[in-house]
């Protein structure tokens, strides 16, 4: 049975393919790089926020489960290193395809740079979810996917630079006033608890939550991406794939042990997320009581 759509939902691309077949979205470098910085950014908040919320019932088994307070600050700067590990394949990984080539343009449609038509996309989008317009025809990477890559970076600096000065305090007195350890201290807290609560909640939603998707988008780990997928989700870049004649392979089932994978971190960090946002808000309300209590 043909399912016809509504015209505000048709939208203006070749027709998917009627066969199963993939193609590739994501190199094997690029899901190396980001199985590391997933493992980091786990174990970042694992291993630190049971020392920012000491007194949350949940904290000490976790710090227990590090060997205690001393082991899981040194657990915590070795995630750190991946973390800043991480940043440098991907930058190397850049560089490499740079010298051979296999980079798209800077500036194309293509490009996980933002661009003048990503903005013309959430207008768009946002004509689409009231019912007034077609959908936006998607590229490679839409402007949520980009957000997320620049948010990576921006988090990095605050919160690398922060714990760079608090894991070496002496050298930063050398060179910076006593108030900025201080003040690493709280940026880099808070800039933590930021991340977290974007990266389980936001990020886990756009990813692999959405309806599209759900329960999970493998093609973070096995690179690949259903073809009729990308004709319906992003038919900016299918039309751009089927004008430059990219072959595309039968379509292979994923794994069962990367989906089961892939839930049971979402899983872990969806109650992560929901730990610390209820510590968080029960802080803050508490900092209230005090105030307004006689």
């Amino acid at each position: 049975m043909r399912v016809v759509e509504r015209p505000s939902e048709v939208r203006a691309a070749p027709p998917a393919p009627e066969r199963r077949t993939h193609v590739l979205r994501f190199t094997l470098w690029s899901r190396i790089t980001h199985a590391v910085l997933g493992v980091s950014v786990f174990g970042l908040v694992l291993t630190g926020m049971p020392l920012k919320y000491s007194d949350a019932f949940w904290a000490w088994p976790l710090v227990r489960m590090w060997g205690g307070p001393h082991l899981a600050g040194r657990f915590h700067r070795g995630f750190a290193l991946g973390l800043f590990a991480s940043v440098v394949m991907h930058l190397g990984g850049l560089g490499v395809a740079a010298v051979r080539r296999r980079l798209p343009p800077l500036f194309g449609p293509d490009s996980i740079l933002p661009r003048v038509e990503d903005a013309r996309h959430i207008a768009r989008n946002l004509r689409y979810l009231r019912g007034k317009g077609p959908p936006p025809k998607f590229g490679k990477f839409t402007y949520w996917e980009k957000f997320d890559y620049f948010g990576v970076f921006w988090g990095l600096l605050i919160i690398g630079l922060s714990g760079l000065v608090m894991w070496f305090p002496m050298i930063a007195a050398r060179f910076f006033p006593g108030w900025v350890v201080t003040a690493s201290l709280i940026f880099h807290s808070d800039e933590a608890l930021l991340a977290t609560g974007f990266l389980f909640a936001i990020h886990f939603f756009n990813t692999h939550l959405r309806p599209e998707v759900f329960p999970l988008d493998p093609s973070i780990f096995t690179g690949r991406v259903d073809l009729a997928s990308v004709a319906h989700e992003r038919p900016g870049w299918y039309e751009r794939l089927v004008a430059s004649g990219r072959a595309a392979r039968p379509e292979r089932p994923v794994p069962a042990v990367v989906r089961a994978g892939g839930i049971a971190f979402l899983v872990l960090g969806t109650i992560i997320l929901m730990l610390v946002m209820l510590t968080a808000v029960a802080e803050v309300a508490g900092y209230i009581l005090q105030l307004v209590s006689p």
